[in-house]
C-alpha cells in the first residue's frame, strides 16, 4: 500500500471540486473536516447525532447540574462553525449502506438521501464492551457510556444506587459526572490491581500531562467519597424484575474471581464496562481490507500511515481504526485531513509531510502511553469464565452460552458457521455485542485462530428502518445528492 498520499489515490479531475464525506463528527472527524477546511475544500459531515462531539464531547443538556463540556470539544465545535462555508453538517443522519464508488446510503429527519464521493472518510468511532455474566440482562445494567448518555443528553439519573465495574479511566470519568449530578455512586470495582499500573509505569511517564490527569481523576473520586474497589470484579447481578444487588469478589491477576469471598452490594444500577470496540461495520461494508488485533471485538481495518484503507479513495481515523483516546482520534484526523488534500491536489505531498511531522512525533509519545494503557487493561482469561451454561449470550435472539456450545461441539467452529447454526447475531446489532465474546469463547475451546474465527459480518441496513422508509414514502430514493450541498443542519454553537 503506497504511504505517499499524492499517489495513494486517483487524482480527481482539476476542473470539479472533490466530493468529500467524512462519517462521524467525533474528534477525528471534526479534525478531519476542519483540516480540509482549512485549505480550501468543501466538506460534509454525517453523523447521527443531533450536535457534533460524539460519544467523548457530546453536547449536554442545558440543566444546571449537568457536566461541563470538556473545553476541547467545544474548541473543535467552534472550529466547525467557524468554516461553516466550507463543512456542511447532516445531524441526525445514519449510513445505511455503502456502495462502490463510494456512494453512501443516508437515513435522516427528512427520510432517504444518497451521497456520492471522490473520497470517504470513516470515523464512526467505538462502543463499549461488556461480556456476558450472570444477570447482565437485568434492567438496571447499563454501559457507563449510557449513564454518561443520559445524564449529559437528557439531564436523566440512570438510578438512585449507581455501581461502576471493569476496568479502565472511563469509569472514574463517569463516576464523578454522576456525583456532580446527585447521583449516589456507591462504589467503582476495578479488576485492575495497584501493582499492574506499577508495572506500566515506565510506559505511563512517557506523557506526564496524561498521566497527572489519570492521577487527578483518582484523587476527584477519593475527594468525592466514592469508594474505589481494586482487585475485584462483579461476578453476577441479581433481581426480580429488575436489577437488586451485584455480587462481588476479588480476583486474581487472570480476573478469575475467588468465589469463596464474595459479597453483595445493593444497587438498583450498575454500569459495566471493559473497553471499547472499535466499529467495522462501515469499513466492512466499503470492502476493505481487515486485520485482527488484540482489541476487544479483534479486528481493525488495514490502512497506510495517511489512514487511507486498501479502497481508493476510502480513508479511516479515530477509534474505528484502533482504540487509542480522543486526543489520539483528533490528530488521526489531522493525518487523515493532510492525506486526502494531498490526494486533492491542494497541497504537495512535501506539504503534506511537512505540516504531518509535528503530528506524528506526538502520536509517537501517546503511543508509548497507550500500549502501557493497553497493556495495563488487556482482558484477561477470567472474563470469559463468568459466564454460566444458562447465560444469554447474544441479547437480540436470546441464545444462551450451553447453545452455542452445543452449536461448537457439532462443527460450527467459525462466527459464521454459528450465524447459520443458532442466529447468532442475526438481530438488530448485528453481532455488534455478542461477537467479542463468541470469538473469546471459540478461541477458548481451541476451535481456530483468530483469522479463521473471523469477524462478524454486516448487512444493510445497518440500523433498524421503519416500513415507511423502506417503501421511500419520504423521498426518491434514487435521487443522489452530491457533497457539499445546503446544509441540513449547521454545526452546533
Amino acid at each position: 500500500m503506497s504511504t505517499n498520499p499524492s499517489t495513494a489515490t486517483e487524482r480527481v479531475a482539476t476542473t470539479e471540486a472533490p466530493r468529500l464525506v467524512v462519517v462521524g463528527a467525533g474528534p477525528a472527524g471534526m479534525a478531519t473536516a476542519i483540516t480540509l477546511a482549512e485549505r480550501g475544500l468543501a466538506v460534509t459531515v454525517v453523523d447521527q447525532n443531533p450536535h457534533p462531539g460524539g460519544q467523548i464531547y457530546r453536547y449536554p443538556a442545558v440543566t444546571p447540574k449537568s457536566p461541563r463540556t470538556p473545553d476541547r470539544g467545544a474548541a473543535l465545535r467552534q472550529h466547525l462553525a467557524e468554516h461553516s462555508d466550507r463543512i456542511t453538517v447532516l445531524a441526525q443522519h445514519n449510513v445505511v449502506d455503502i456502495h462502490p464508488g463510494p456512494r453512501l446510503g443516508l437515513c435522516g429527519p427528512d427520510g432517504f438521501r444518497i451521497v456520492e464521493a471522490d473520497h470517504l472518510v470513516m470515523a464512526p468511532g467505538a462502543y463499549e464492551y461488556v461480556p456476558p455474566f450472570p444477570g447482565w440482562t437485568l434492567p438496571g445494567v447499563m454501559t457507563p457510556g449510557a449513564a454518561q448518555q443520559l445524564v449529559k443528553s437528557q439531564g436523566v439519573a440512570p438510578g438512585r444506587r449507581v455501581l461502576l465495574a471493569g476496568t479502565g479511566p472511563f469509569l472514574l470519568v463517569v463516576a464523578l459526572a454522576l456525583h456532580e449530578v446527585g447521583v449516589q455512586v456507591v462504589g467503582i470495582v476495578d479488576t485492575l490491581r495497584r501493582r499492574d499500573a506499577f508495572w506500566q509505569l515506565p510506559s505511563l511517564l512517557a506523557d506526564g500531562k496524561l498521566l497527572k490527569q489519570g492521577f487527578d481523576y483518582v484523587s476527584g473520586v477519593r475527594k468525592a467519597g466514592i469508594p474505589l474497589l481494586t482487585g475485584h470484579i462483579v461476578t453476577r447481578a441479581e433481581g426480580h424484575e429488575r436489577l437488586e444487588q451485584v455480587v462481588v469478589a476479588p480476583c486474581d491477576g487472570d480476573w478469575v474471581p475467588d468465589h469463596s469471598r464474595s459479597r453483595p452490594i445493593v444497587v438498583d444500577t450498575l454500569c459495566v464496562g471493559y473497553g471499547f470496540v472499535p466499529r467495522i461495520d462501515l469499513a466492512q461494508l466499503a470492502g476493505c481490507e481487515l486485520a485482527p488485533t488484540n482489541l476487544p471485538g479483534g479486528w481493525i481495518p488495514v490502512t497506510d500511515p495517511w489512514g487511507q484503507t486498501s479502497v481508493p479513495g476510502v480513508w479511516t481515523a479515530g477509534d474505528g481504526a484502533g482504540v487509542a483516546g480522543a486526543i489520539v482520534a483528533e490528530l488521526a484526523g489531522q493525518l487523515v485531513g493532510l492525506g486526502v488534500a494531498s490526494s486533492c491536489g491542494v497541497i504537495s505531498s512535501s506539504e503534506a509531510e511537512r505540516s504531518a511531522e509535528p503530528v506524528r512525533e506526538r502520536l509517537q509519545q501517546l503511543g508509548r502511553f497507550r500500549r502501557g494503557l493497553d497493556e495495563m487493561g488487556s482482558l484477561r482469561p477470567g472474563l470469559s469464565q463468568l459466564a454460566d451454561e444458562s447465560t444469554v449470550v447474544c441479547r437480540c435472539e436470546e441464545i444462551r452460552r450451553d447453545e452455542i456450545d452445543a452449536a461448537v461441539s457439532a462443527g460450527s467452529t467459525t462466527l459464521r458457521s454459528l450465524k447459520v447454526a443458532t442466529r447468532l447475531g442475526m438481530g438488530p446489532c448485528q453481532g455488534r455485542m455478542c461477537q467479542p465474546a463468541c470469538s473469546r469463547r471459540l478461541f477458548d475451546l481451541g476451535c481456530n485462530t483468530p483469522e479463521e474465527i473471523g469477524p462478524p459480518a454486516f448487512r444493510p441496513p445497518l440500523v433498524p428502518l421503519t416500513l415507511g422508509q423502506l417503501a421511500g414514502e419520504d423521498e426518491d430514493p434514487g435521487e443522489v445528492e452530491p457533497a457539499g450541498a445546503t446544509p441540513v443542519a449547521g454545526p452546533a454553537p
